[in-house]
Formats: structure tokens, C-alpha cells, sequence
């Protein structure tokens, strides 16, 4: 079988690239069939995934999450298998994968409207966290402190949204803090918002954390980040297999770092939709 590496070269402050010249090495020393692509710029991964729809090939996503979303966008719905490569500054989906021992497995797939997803997607403060950390880096901030600046930001920004919600049958309206609908374990480059989750299992673990004020937002992300969030009575989990919801205005919600901006969304599990490919010899080799 061959095996495709599609490679973003900036990921990881340069650690994609760095990655992309072992598999050069690696490769033909290993006497694999293959093929190396390089991106240059946004949803191109998806472009180059595209092209390998016939046939059964496995294709590489060589980066972090959001190269991670491309290529899983390129390949859905096609025979070929996807492997996870992880060079990027968050790798927070293989982290839910990194200790599994066979060398192939099936794993579920998100899809909100039209995009699909691997590891979470998500609604208020941290999705719009994420957004505005995008535009930090527009700015002169060090890159150390890109991620606390938009912290900070969005802190004096962001404004509640009335939501309402329809899962397993029931519809609720209110207004929340966070909405996250994992499928992975962790999201945000290592926050545990669902430790007990199995990307096989065919449910997402949804977590709503109810409208608190802003001075205790704090508190509440450093239990997210320890993963003690459970513990809130501000926080409840619910596993399903959809959700939907809508809002009264336009708004930010973030998938595997895409950012999406609608008033009406849907999302859907799709059970076993894509095979990942699981070389642990291969990995690290070329991670070394």
C-alpha cells in the first residue's frame, strides 16, 4: 500500500518541517512506497488528500490538529486510512490514540453542518479564545504570551448568547460559559475536558458549564486544565450522538482549530467513519 505524507512544514514552530526531512530519510531506508507534500497555505492539505479518493492508499497528516481537520476533510468517505503524525504545538488528538497497541482501528468522526472533525467541537469563552488568539498574532505579542493576551481579551470582550439546545429529544434555552462536544480527551493543547472519553465508542462526551461570572472563569478553566471540572456543580455531562442548537445572533464555535460562524448548528456522529493507521515503529523513527 502506498503511503501519502502530507507534511505542514510550520507546525510546531517549524517542528512539521523538521519531521518532513526524517520521513525523507526514513522512507527509502524502510523501502516504502511514497509520496511527500509540502504545504504552502490553508486547506491545501485537504486539496493534495483529495487527490487519492480511488484506490487505497495511507495518507499522513504530518502536524497539529488543524492539519489534522484538513486532511480528514480530504479523505472522508474514501478506503484509505488515515495516520496521525504529530508535530504540531497541541497534538491533542493523538493524545487519545497515542496508547492504543493495534496497528489499525476503526474511530469515530464528528461533522457540524458541513465540516468534519476528529477531536472536539466547541461553543463560548474558549472557542472565542482560540478565535482572538488568531488575531494576537497579527499583533507584536511574544509567542509565549500570544495565548494568555487572548485570554485577557476576550475576558473584557466576550458577551453571553442565549442558546437553545435540542439533545436526546429535550429542548433547554440558557446561557452557558462553555459548550464542548469531545469526542478526544483533551482540547486547547492538553485541557482534559473529557477524561473518560473513547474516540470508538460511538457517543460524545458534551459538557455544558453554566453562565458563572467572569471572576470565576478563571478558577473554572484551571479545573478544566486538571481535568476536576467534573466536580462543579456548574458543570454537567451528557453523552449523545447529535446535538444541535441555535442562537438568537451569529456566533463563534471552533472545530479542531476551523473556526465556524453561524446562528444554527448541527452535530452529528458519524460511528466508525475512517481507519487509522497505527506504525508505532514508523513514528518513531521519524519523530526522533
Amino acid at each position: 500500500m502506498k503511503h501519502i505524507f502530507i507534511v505542514n512544514p510550520t507546525s510546531g514552530a517549524g517542528r512539521g518541517e523538521k519531521v518532513g526531512k526524517n520521513i525523507e530519510r526514513v522512507a527509502p531506508e524502510l523501502g516504502l512506497d511514497y509520496e511527500i507534500f509540502y504545504t504552502t497555505r490553508g486547506h491545501e492539505a485537504t486539496e493534495i488528500a483529495k487527490k487519492y479518493k480511488k484506490g487505497e492508499y495511507i495518507i499522513y497528516s504530518v502536524g497539529g490538529d488543524g492539519t489534522l481537520l484538513e486532511v480528514l476533510n480530504g479523505i472522508i468517505g474514501t478506503k484509505n486510512m488515515l495516520a496521525v503524525v504529530p508535530a504540531g504545538s497541541g497534538n491533542d488528538y493523538y493524545k487519545s490514540i497515542k496508547d492504543r497497541e493495534e496497528l489499525s482501528f476503526p474511530v469515530d468522526v464528528g461533522k457540524v453542518n458541513d465540516t468534519y472533525f476528529l477531536n472536539c467541537c466547541s461553543f463560548g469563552i474558549d472557542a472565542e479564545i482560540g478565535h482572538n488568539a488568531e488575531l494576537m498574532k497579527e499583533k507584536k505579542i511574544p509567542r509565549s504570551q500570544i495565548y494568555n493576551a487572548s485570554i485577557a481579551y476576550t475576558f473584557v470582550k466576550y458577551k453571553f448568547k442565549e442558546v437553545e439546545f435540542v439533545l436526546n429529544g429535550a429542548k433547554k434555552t440558557g446561557e452557558y460559559t462553555i459548550v464542548t462536544i469531545m469526542n478526544g480527551k483533551t482540547y486547547g493543547g492538553g485541557w482534559t475536558m473529557a477524561p473518560n472519553a473513547d474516540v470508538s465508542d460511538g457517543m460524545f462526551d458534551i459538557y455544558f458549564v453554566d453562565r458563572v461570572s467572569k471572576a470565576s472563569i478563571p478558577g473554572l478553566l484551571l479545573k478544566v486544565l486538571k481535568g476536576t471540572h467534573e466536580e462543579s456543580p456548574h458543570v454537567h455531562h451528557r453523552l449523545a450522538d447529535r446535538i444541535k442548537f441555535k442562537t438568537t445572533q451569529k456566533v463563534i464555535v471552533g472545530a479542531d482549530g476551523e473556526t465556524l460562524y453561524d446562528d444554527e448548528f448541527d452535530v452529528r456522529l458519524l460511528k466508525h467513519a475512517i481507519t487509522i493507521y497505527n506504525d508505532k515503529e514508523l513514528l518513531k523513527k521519524i519523530l526522533d
